[in-house]
């Protein structure tokens, strides 16, 4: 089915075709809820948000991006609601159900180091502010031109890539200071 008779489909709330927006962009959006949020748990509960933000407000689409940025627009939107919500603050290092670090094969595991390295990234990416944090996944993690992430954001072009260098720059300098002894 084409994305422009799912759509169809979808805004007359068929439930096969509900089904096949979840078969397609599913894991999309659960991928980047997981590098949003750094938890399983919240990445499943914001991406079950998204689709039924999605299904209710179908009518809003208006089809001028793709479905997958219009998921993962709302999404973003649904986190930002969840932050703004007061919260007890903790930063998920690694994640029990994190199954990037747990592979099925030994020759498969991640060295020691790999494994330190994707922890040290997690936690320099969780001391981004949102702004920063939001823009550098939608460009660097989810493949979204700057100019699609910019609408993603409803912000300008121009902040959009200041926001994306500043967050490299600051990823950057957080990757490469040496740890105190």
């Amino acid at each position: 089915m084409n994305e422009r008779r799912l759509l169809s489909r979808f805004r007359q709330r068929d439930k096969e075709a509900f089904d096949v927006l979840f078969a397609r962009h599913g894991e999309a959006v659960l991928a980047f809820a997981r590098r949003l949020t750094g938890s399983c748990a919240d990445a499943e509960d914001l991406m079950q948000e998204t689709f039924l933000a999605a299904y209710q407000g179908v009518e809003r689409f208006g089809g001028r991006a793709r479905l997958s940025t219009y998921l993962i627009a709302i999404a973003v939107r649904r986190w930002r609601d969840q932050q703004r919500k007061p919260r007890h603050e903790t930063v998920a290092l690694l994640d029990e159900h994190d199954t990037s670090l747990h592979a099925p094969h030994p020759k498969d595991a991640p060295t020691e180091n790999q494994a330190l390295a994707g922890i040290v990234y997690r936690a320099a990416l969780a001391q981004l502010d949102d702004p920063l944090k939001e823009a550098f996944l939608l460009v660097a993690a989810e493949g979204l031109t700057h100019k699609e992430a910019a609408q993603v954001l409803q912000i300008p072009l121009g902040t959009l890539k200041w926001r994306v260098a500043e967050a490299m720059r600051r990823l950057r300098i957080a990757l490469t200071e040496e740890p105190l002894p």
